[in-house]
C-alpha cells in the first residue's frame, strides 16, 4: 500500500467509530483502501462523511517553543508553535476544523486521545487508538517532509480540502524551511523576504503572499513589505540581523567555537546568541545551545550524527536522544548529567 493511501487509512480509522454509520462495510477492514475510500469520498454521502470526520477530530496538540526564561534559569513551554506547526493548524481550519481546543506540549510529546500535529515521533498519518499523530519526526527516517505537507496530502486525498496552486506553494515552502533547504546567507536579507519574516505572518497572511509571489526568498519593496502589515517587522529584523552577527563575531573572537568531526560548532550557553541557529549556520556549521545542568540541543546543518558513536563513547551516562540525524537533544526533568566538556568530547575524534 502507498504511503499516501496509507495516511488516507490512519486518519479515517481515528475517526472510525463515529463513522461507522456512514462507512460502507465492504471496506470495515481498509482491506481495499487505496480504491474503495476514494470511492466513498465520492459517493452522495460524502457531505455527510466530511461532517462526521469533523465533529470527531475535536481535540488537537501541537508542540510549543522551548525558550530560556533569565528568571527561571531554565527553558520554559512557549504557548506558540513554529512554521510548520502553525500551517498544519491553518489547513484544518481552512478544511472547517474547529481547532479552538488546542493544546501547546513540549516538542516530541503527545497528547493522549487528540489529533497530535508535528509532535509525538512519528512519520505520516499514524493511529494508535486513542491517539491519532501527523508528524515526522520519527527515528531512523530519512524522508524529507513536514507535517504541512503529510496534512495537506491527506485532507486532499480525502476530498476535505481543495489542492490549488498557492496551496502547493506554500506546503513546498514550508516542507524546505522546516529541513532547512535554503542556504544560510539568507539570514543576511532576512529583512526583506517573507524566508526571514515568516514568524510574523499568520497562515491566511502566508497564503495571501503565495496568491501573489512565486519565491520566497523574493526580496520584498517597502510597498510590497507594508502590504503585508512587515514594514516595522522588517526594520526590527534588521537590527537583529546587525546585533547577531556583530555578537558572532565576538563569540568567535572569545574562542566559543570548537572543532569537531563533524564541522566548527559555535557553543551558546544561555541562549547568548538569541537566534541561535539562523546566524551561526552562515559561518559555522553546528551549534550548540547549552543551559548548565538542564538542557541542550545540538544541530549541524549538512553532517549527520552518528548515534551509536556517540553511545560508545558515553556508554550509560549517554543522555538525549536523536532527532532525523541532525539534532541531539536533552530537555527531560531529570538534571542534565552531562557537562559541556563531555559533550564537546564525544563529538570529537579524540
Amino acid at each position: 500500500m502507498s504511503e499516501k493511501f496509507k495516511f488516507y487509512r490512519e486518519a479515517v480509522n481515528y475517526g472510525k467509530e463515529a463513522a461507522k454509520s456512514i462507512i460502507p462495510e465492504k471496506i470495515k477492514d481498509w482491506e481495499d483502501l487505496n480504491k474503495s475510500i476514494l470511492e466513498l469520498a465520492k459517493e452522495k454521502k460524502k457531505p455527510e462523511f466530511k461532517e462526521k470526520i469533523l465533529d470527531n477530530w475535536k481535540e488537537f496538540a501541537v508542540h510549543g517553543v522551548l525558550q530560556f526564561d533569565k528568571e527561571k534559569g531554565e527553558q520554559v513551554l512557549k504557548p506558540f508553535t513554529d512554521l510548520d506547526g502553525k500551517c498544519t493548524v491553518g489547513l484544518l481550519e481552512l478544511s472547517g476544523f474547529d481547532i479552538s481546543n488546542l493544546t501547546y506540549v513540549k516538542p516530541g510529546e503527545y497528547l493522549e486521545g487528540a489529533v497530535n500535529l508535528d509532535t509525538g515521533d512519528q512519520f505520516g498519518v499514524v493511529y494508535k487508538k486513542p491517539t491519532l499523530y501527523v508528524d515526522h519526526h520519527k527515528k531512523d527516517v530519512k524522508e524529507i517532509s513536514s507535517a504541512t505537507e503529510i496534512m495537506y496530502k491527506t485532507l486532499v486525498g480525502l476530498r476535505l480540502l481543495k489542492k490549488t496552486e498557492e496551496l502547493d506553494k506554500l506546503v513546498d515552502f514550508v516542507t524546505k524551511t522546516d529541513n532547512r533547504q535554503y542556504p544560510p546567507e539568507q539570514f543576511l536579507k532576512s529583512a526583506k523576504t517573507i524566508l526571514g519574516l515568516q514568524k510574523s505572518l499568520d497562515f491566511e497572511k502566508l497564503l495571501m503572499y503565495f496568491q501573489d509571489h512565486d519565491a520566497p526568498i523574493e526580496e520584498l519593496t517597502p510597498e510590497q513589505l507594508d502590504k503585508y502589515g512587515l514594514k516595522e517587522v522588517a526594520e526590527k529584523q534588521q537590527q537583529i540581523i546587525d546585533e547577531s552577527m556583530e555578537k558572532l563575531e565576538e563569540m568567535e573572537e572569545q574562542g566559543k567555537v570548537v572543532y569537531t568531526k563533524y564541522g566548527s560548532l559555535l557553543i551558546n550557553e544561555n541562549n547568548e546568541l538569541k537566534v541561535g541557529a539562523s546566524a551561526a549556520y552562515v559561518k559555522h556549521d553546528g551549534i550548540l545551545n547549552y543551559t548548565p545542568g538542564k538542557s541542550f540541543a545540538i544541530t549541524f546543518k549538512d553532517k549527520e550524527i552518528n548515534e551509536q558513536d556517540l553511545k560508545n563513547k558515553l556508554g550509560g551516562k549517554f543522555q538525549g536522544k536523536i532527532i532525523r540525524g541532525k539534532m541531539w537533544i536533552y530537555n527531560e526533568k531529570k538534571p542534565l548529567q552531562l557537562d559541556l566538556e563531555n559533550i564537546i568530547k564525544t563529538l570529537s575524534d579524540n
